[in-house]
């Protein structure tokens, strides 16, 4: 199939604007051809085996460098961290400095940054931050259908607060979403499971891909056309229009969905669903680096909700040069065998370019 897989949350400025955040840069984006190999990115499922499955090792850094035009004072700057998910294990962390301080701190359930802190920078002195994670990410199968779910859903208050409402570019309760949600759940009430499978086959199939800024839900409903995060935002507006807690996910150059539901034993889980480059729905066969979960967060020193976290820096005087850095390696297991597609690093520009050799390497976007 061919996706829109871009829109990546490295150096994207989407509500925060670049004009707002000195020194940021500009997205990336990309449309490849996305085919399985079945083993490091599976055609279907596994058989015979559920849970977060075929562990694979990595490195990860993110990092801030700056360097100084002219005198500058009360310097913060900011990149987006990883934090750890189920299908994502953080195994050992360390920042390196120079010249700052600096801190990994969490905003939000699934948002967290890096924060450089300096007091001040000088003409051609260089300050830098570097956060390195020692990772484990899996892919994930739970055999998940709708018989596993009641169809009456007890929503905690916690999900409900935070996933059911609109989102800064996820207008909820807009007309367009809401006729559309009731044209597709008319009929025979439907099982919430299989709402959200209806919801997640309706995008791609009538939402042209487009490479682009993100625009918003409503736009992407009106024209008909979206990129990647467009067409996930779609997806989530649908399931909270109708009670279904959802979510966007953000890996390097690309996103998708998540929905909650709570099982027949009380138990919440957070469900993926792919509506772009890849179309699977209810699992992940893909190792990705999780970047956000999420479309609310709460920018602390701006008291300002945000979809997407962007890379940021505040300062008074001299702008500094500022680059934000990025890079992702696998490793080899403990038998030392092929560590697999997939290494990526940022460029001076702040996009996501593949560095590896390895010869599925052409399966990964960029």
């Amino acid at each position: 199939m061919v996706g829109s897989c871009g829109g990546g949350l490295w150096g994207l400025l989407s509500e925060a604007g670049r004009d707002r955040f000195p020194g940021a840069l500009p997205p990336a984006y990309s449309v490849i051809p996305v085919v399985g190999d079945g083993r490091w990115i599976w055609k279907e499922p596994p058989e015979g085996e559920t849970g977060y499955l075929e562990p694979r090792p990595y490195d990860v850094s993110v990092g801030i460098e700056l360097q100084g035009t002219g005198p500058a004072s009360d310097i913060t700057s900011t990149t987006v961290a990883p934090l750890e998910y189920p299908e994502q294990k953080i195994l050992d962390t360390s920042i390196d400095v120079r010249g700052c301080q600096a801190q990994v701190r969490k905003l939000a359930e699934g948002a967290g940054q890096l924060v450089l802190a300096a007091a001040e920078i000088g003409a051609g002195q260089v300050i830098r931050a570097v956060a390195r994670f020692r990772m484990t990410l899996f892919k994930q199968y739970f055999a998940y259908q709708a018989d596993l779910f009641p169809a009456r859903q007890d929503v905690p208050p916690e999900v409900r607060k935070t996933y059911l409402q609109d989102s800064p570019g996820i207008q909820v309760r807009s007309r367009q979403v809401r006729t559309l949600a009731a044209e597709l759940t008319s009929g025979t009430p439907k099982h919430p499971f299989e709402q959200a499978k209806t919801f997640a086959e309706w995008v791609p199939k009538n939402i042209t891909p487009q490479i682009g800024a993100y625009t918003s839900v409503t736009a992407a409903l009106d024209d008909r056309r979206g990129d990647c995060e467009e067409m996930a935002g779609v997806f989530v507006a649908l399931c909270r229009s109708v009670g279904i807690p959802a979510r966007l996910v953000w890996v390097p150059n690309h996103n998708w969905a998540e929905f909650y539901l709570t099982d027949n034993d009380g138990k919440g889980h957070w469900i993926p669903a792919h509506t772009a480059c890849y179309s699977w729905f209810g699992y992940n066969g893909a190792h990705e680096l999780v970047l956000q979960k999420g479309d609310r967060v709460m920018l602390p020193e701006k008291r300002k909700q945000v979809r997407l976290l962007a890379d940021s820096m505040r300062y008074s005087g001299s702008a500094p040069k500022v680059r934000y850095l990025a890079e992702l390696t696998p490793l080899a297991d403990d038998t030392g065998g092929d560590p697999g597609p997939g290494a990526r690093r940022k460029d001076a520009k702040g996009e996501w370019q593949v560095v590896g050799n390895h010869e599925l390497d052409r399966y990964v976007r960029r």
